[in-house]
């Protein structure tokens, strides 16, 4: 063991350095990327106005493509364990048959909002 520590080492030499890799994105993977954040909207809109309220949300590993493309919390209106459950079904049916949200698989978690 040293009390000295090690200089610091280089970027391995078989690696290109990353200012030379390309980051820029195909057409393709641009598209994808704002499909997810359109659906995100979307999803939002309809629970609005399934549960008949304000709805606020956020998102949780959102990307452009992979079997699920992301989680999306949203928080709605809460009366009774009843009505909430019975909108919930209502709200996943509604996306299913939704054309944009349909084309974009995400998770759903429907929570009662605090407020």
């Amino acid at each position: 063991m040293s009390l000295i520590p090690e200089g610091p080492r280089g970027l391995d030499p078989d690696r290109d350095h990353p200012a030379f890799l390309d980051r820029r994105r195909s057409v393709d993977e641009v598209r994808r990327a704002w499909a997810v954040r359109a659906a995100q909207w979307q999803a939002v809109a309809l629970a609005e106005e399934i549960f008949d309220g304000p709805v606020t949300f956020s998102t949780l590993g959102l990307r452009a493509s992979g079997p699920m493309r992301g989680l999306i919390e949203l928080r709605v209106p809460f009366d009774d364990l009843e009505s909430h459950v019975e909108r919930e079904a209502r709200f996943l049916a509604s996306a299913a048959r939704d054309p944009v949200l349909s084309q974009v698989p995400l998770v759903y978690v429907l929570g009662p909002d605090a407020g």
